[in-house]
Order: structure tokens, then sequence, then C-alpha cells
């Protein structure tokens, strides 16, 4: 990335973290291109260098998140889920949770306002990820009703959301290895003698 490449990105990052911090204190709706441009300190015809309009700052910013949460697992997900063991299809491991709490507690701002806030469309993200991850290992264990997968995806990534929500409410303050047992023996009860 040259020069003049890295000043362009570093002032879109700019305006995706104003953008955060605005839907910390308001509704997307109520958010002006005035406030991002001050919040980020930049004039409006930056602004304009970048986006055409709020719903694109949006879009930007919900796929960084998302990339830089795919990043935070570092190869960790194998996506060929046909060529894993069952014992492999279970993503509640610390293999796959310490990454994602870690990701979540540097990010906690911007995780806080990506699921409490409206401007999001988390229903979207929740599609992807059914059809992208749990469609395929359900398949792999026989279940392909696809009511019944949506049912049991839904009841997984309302789980998993409620017990992240809640420790960050309480500041990440809970060792990240003490949230993946909660979990843990949340999704797998039968784990909760080995675990505690």
């Amino acid at each position: 990335m040259n020069k003049s490449e890295a000043k362009f990105h570093n002032t879109a990052v700019k305006m995706d973290d104003a953008l955060v911090a605005l839907l910390e204190q308001k509704e997307f709706k109520d958010i002006s291109i005035m406030d991002v441009c001050e919040k980020a300190g930049v004039n409006r015809s930056t602004f304009y260098a970048h986006y055409d309009n709020l719903y694109d700052l949006l879009k930007e910013t919900q796929e960084r998140a998302v990339s830089d949460f795919l990043v935070a697992f570092g190869g960790v997900i194998q996506t060929d889920f046909s060529k894993m063991t069952a014992d492999e299809l279970i993503f509640i491991s610390p293999q796959y949770l310490v990454p994602y709490l870690t990701f979540v507690k540097k990010n906690r701002r911007l995780y806080e306002v990506y699921n409490n806030s409206n401007a999001f469309p988390i229903g979207e993200m929740d599609k992807r990820l059914i059809e992208n991850v749990f469609v395929p290992i359900y398949a792999k264990n026989g279940v392909t009703d696809k009511k019944i997968v949506e049912y049991m995806s839904h009841y997984f990534i309302s789980g998993v959301t409620a017990i992240t929500m809640e420790w960050v409410k309480r500041g990440c303050e809970d060792d990240i290895l003490f949230i993946c047992e909660i979990i843990s023996i949340c999704v797998r009860p039968h784990l909760k003698a080995q675990m505690i």
C-alpha cells in the first residue's frame, strides 16, 4: 500500500470508528453525514470521496467488522466441513471460542453496537452463518429438515450471544477460559462434571 492508499484507508477507518461511536449514542436514522465528519475530524468532501451516503459507510463498517472477526481466528476455521470428523464439527471448544472471545474483548464497543443497534442487519448475518456453517454441520450429522436446522441454529446463536453480551456488560472481567467453560456447559451439559 503506497502512502496515498494508506492515507485513504486510515481516513476510512476513522469514519468507521466515528460511526460506531455515534451508534453508541443514538440510532442510525438520527445520525447525519455531518455528525460522522465532525466525529472523524474530516470534511464533507472527504466523506463523499469515500462514500455516496451513510448506508455505504454502514455497509463498509459491517464488512470490516466481519473481516476483522474472521482474521481473528487465524485460519482455525476450516470451511470444507465434508472433510471434518464429527468431533471436529463441535465448534464449542477453546480452539474456536478463545479467538471469538478475544476478538470480542478487543472490540467490545463494536460488539455491543453490532448486537444492540438496529442499524446492522443481524438477521442477514445469522442467515449467512446458518447457510455456510450450520447447514453443512447438521447435514453431516443427519439433520436436514430446513425448519429444524433454522430453529436449532437460532437457539445456538442466541445462547452464545446472550452469554457473551452478559460478559461484555460486566466489562469482560471474567477470564476467557471461564466463559468458554460456561458456553460449553450450556451447549453440552454432559461435560459439566468433567469441567467444573
